[in-house]
């Protein structure tokens, strides 16, 4: 299949992806700026980080049934419409555990948003583009978060504003998917979360989307806090959230591009041996000139944003076709129950330690990954392995 044959099947696909993740890019940095403007500590930031996840989590259960009984488009909608009311709760109570609970709501609705999109996008695709789709589909998803992040500069945090505007950005996502003439996938079965078996055909792709689980979930969550507690302003703030995602937007086509043509595991571990120095650097100079940090960060995007996509194109090119949503929806619950553990740990670190504490705990996750995927390429070189 070429790239320009599968990218005519999604187009209306990554229309609504751009506006939807612009409307969630500015949700996760208002959230934690919002947050702080109420004087929430740095762990109640972790716990309301952890509830969305733990959202996820029970939505990776519920969403495959619900994409199964109303097909991709329908279950769509029926998910922004619920994410866009909670984005209007948030400043009709403001308090830590209704915020807890209405981002549980909110993580709910975007696992289903992410195994819709995710599974039609594989759907389309197969082993020889399916790192250039993903890629396609990366750079479409940090585009509208940059979008999103740049205009929390316009706006104040506190107010009722731009909440208003997530909401309204949700909203819109459901345009290109309602208008389009090109044929979504047909509704799948029910499919069965079998993570055993996932693991055994592919212990990589299950252990990089476990880790990036942890170490994204603990950033997006945490690094507004971090930038805002190493001294930039909150324009400053977002050319810091901004630079993490145009890093990894940058880095997308080519990673994609190596990807299909070697070893997959072998571009995984390169990059996560480079998102470990960029961390560890990072927490080293969390005292730095704004330039210094918005420099750092971009380099810690390109190199550790890149990990969820390698790891999911890797399974899917082990699963097959058939499996495309059982794979999508066990690596989504994966990469959840790690970013649930991981915003709360390193916000416990960041209460003790310092700001500093969030890149040296995702610089160790990524260290032990580094050490797994060695242990794999040694026991199962490429040359032995026919389907990588």
């Amino acid at each position: 299949m070429a790239i320009h044959s599968a990218y005519a099947q999604v187009y209306a696909l990554l229309a609504a992806v751009f506006i939807l993740i612009a409307g969630n890019g500015l949700f996760t940095t208002l959230v934690p700026l919002a947050a702080t403007a109420a004087s929430f500590s740095d762990l109640t930031l972790g716990f309301i980080g952890s509830g969305y996840f733990a959202g996820m989590l029970v939505g990776c259960l519920a969403a495959p049934r619900i994409v199964a009984r109303a097909g991709h488009i329908r279950a769509f909608a029926a998910f922004v419409s619920v994410a866009s009311v909670s984005a209007l709760a948030h400043p009709l109570y403001v308090d830590p555990l209704a915020w807890g609970v209405i981002r549980s709501i909110t993580g709910f609705c975007f696992a289903g948003l992410y195994a819709t999109m995710e599974s039609w996008l594989h759907d389309k695709a197969d082993n020889v583009v399916r790192g250039r789709l993903m890629a396609l589909y990366q750079i479409v998803h940090y585009a509208g978060s940059a979008s999103g992040q740049q205009a929390i500069r316009f706006v104040t945090p506190s107010s009722f504003v731009p909440f208003s505007m997530v909401a309204a950005a949700l909203a819109l996502a459901v345009l290109p998917l309602a208008l389009t003439r090109t044929d979504p996938p047909s509704a799948p079965p029910v499919p069965r979360l079998r993570l055993a078996w996932l693991y055994r055909i592919s212990p990589v792709a299950v252990a990089g989307v476990f880790a990036a689980g942890i170490a994204n979930g603990t950033m997006w969550s945490l690094a507004p806090a971090f930038a805002e507690r190493s001294g930039l302003d909150p324009g400053g703030v977002a050319s810091f959230m901004t630079a993490v995602i145009l890093g990894a937007a940058a880095v997308q086509w080519p990673i994609g591009r190596i990807a299909d043509r070697h070893d997959r595991r072998f571009v995984m571990l390169i990059a996560m041996v480079i998102a470990a120095a960029a961390e560890i650097a990072l927490a080293a100079f969390a005292e730095s000139p704004p330039m210094v940090l918005i420099s750092l960060a971009a380099a810690v995007g390109a190199s550790s944003l890149v990990l969820y996509p390698l790891s999911s194109s890797h399974a899917q090119d082990l699963g097959g076709r058939e499996n495309a949503v059982e794979v999508s929806s066990a690596l989504l619950l994966t990469y959840t129950i790690g970013a649930v553990v991981g915003p709360t740990t390193a916000a416990w670190l960041m209460d003790r330690i310092g700001p500093e504490a969030l890149f040296m705990h995702n610089a160790a996750v990524h260290v032990v990954l580094v050490a797994l995927i060695v242990l794999r390429l040694w026991q199962r070189p490429p040359k032995t392995e026919s389907d990588v």
